[in-house]
């Protein structure tokens, strides 16, 4: 508790992370990235659509150089 050099640490790691999420529409990149970490099947009801191909792999390579996949 209160170690703000660690926390620090930890955000500017995840940081990428954090804006990947926001690559389209809130919620369609965090229900790929759970998908892709096998947490849910991710399914869209419209207005809601899956993610695009390019921002998919984008967020793919994001996940894994943050190894959470």
């Amino acid at each position: 508790v209160g170690d703000f050099a660690e926390a620090r640490t930890y955000h500017f790691r995840l940081a990428p992370l954090f804006s990947a999420l926001f690559y389209e529409t809130n919620p369609i990149p965090v229900k790929e990235a759970l998908g892709m970490m096998n947490k849910i099947v991710p399914e869209f009801r419209l207005p809601l659509t899956p993610l695009s191909t390019e921002n998919r792999e984008r967020l793919r390579r994001v996940m894994k150089d943050s190894g959470l996949i």
